[in-house]
């Protein structure tokens, strides 16, 4: 018996749970729906690692913001999770239906809805430097092009300007974007927090790479403005601010891809365009 499947048999039995059907999975986490005891339908999420990798940090976020708008987390126990069971089309499948400013809209007023005042304070979120570092350390493979590098070059004197002029720091869900909010009855829910702690100007910068799928829309110069205004209202923090995070961000999920050292990849076009928006 594989062992994946020993690991959800012994979920479900911990905690009652019954009638699993996948949902997906990730490197980190198989995703399936189920039924509790009550009939309920919820999500499980079991985790290849009992810290949940980069989402461990995530779910007290969720709890913090359980009336702004996040996922009810029902069940936290190692490398368990389960969420309330969401009916509703991601923000993404928005987009990608036709809807894009529809969708990037509904995204903005989710990120307006989480950071309102009071911040609330939850301990033990990794800060920007320490999820950033890797952009630091990341070699020049012998195939690497010129013009890659001197981007990421320029990511990297970007990233350290940005660290150094933090105007306070607040929690982040991290990976605020299309793919990551469910379109429910009763307004949009947050989903997958990776939860950090920094510059509030960060938490849209992903939301820029997506959604997935609509290539020839993020490198769409017109409407990476359109969002950058909506997002940087919505927040509110500089615009400019915000799209110097947006060229850092690119780098970084660049860097993660490269894995210590770049040879070429498929967003080095978004990564110039993106510095060239922030006017580097």
């Amino acid at each position: 018996m594989p062992e994946t499947e020993i690991d959800l048999q012994a979920a479900l039995h911990r905690l009652r749970l019954s009638d699993p059907h996948p949902l997906g999975d990730s490197p980190i986490a198989q995703v399936w729906a189920v039924r509790q005891e009550d009939g309920t339908r919820a999500v499980l999420k079991l985790y290849t690692r009992a810290d949940r990798a980069n989402e461990g940090p995530g779910v007290d976020l969720l709890r913090a913001w359980a009336d702004r708008g996040a996922a009810q987390v029902i069940v936290e126990d190692g490398p368990i999770l389960l969420l309330e069971h969401l009916d509703g089309p991601l923000l993404g499948d928005i987009a990608r239906g036709g809807e894009d400013m529809r969708a990037t809209e509904l995204l903005a007023q989710t990120a307006a809805r989480l950071h309102q005042r009071p911040t609330p304070s939850v301990p033990g979120l990794p800060c920007l430097e320490t999820i950033t570092a890797p952009l630091f350390s990341l070699q020049r493979g012998a195939a690497c092009d010129d013009g890659l590098w001197q981007n990421i070059e320029r990511a990297q004197d970007l990233a350290r300007d940005l660290l150094n002029s933090q105007p306070e720091q607040v929690p982040l869900h991290g990976d605020l974007h299309h793919d990551n909010v469910i379109l429910t009855e009763r307004g949009p829910r947050v989903i997958d927090a990776k939860g950090y702690i920094g510059d509030p100007a960060f938490e849209m910068a992903n939301a820029l790479r997506n959604p997935r799928g609509l290539p020839d829309l993020v490198r769409d110069p017109q409407r990476l403005r359109r969002c950058v205004a909506l997002y940087a209202e919505a927040m509110p923090v500089d615009p400019m601010r915000l799209t110097a995070w947006v060229a850092v961000k690119c780098a970084l999920s660049i860097t993660w891809r490269a894995k210590g050292c770049i040879a070429d990849d498929k967003e080095k076009d978004l990564l110039a365009l993106f510095l060239r928006e922030a006017g580097q």
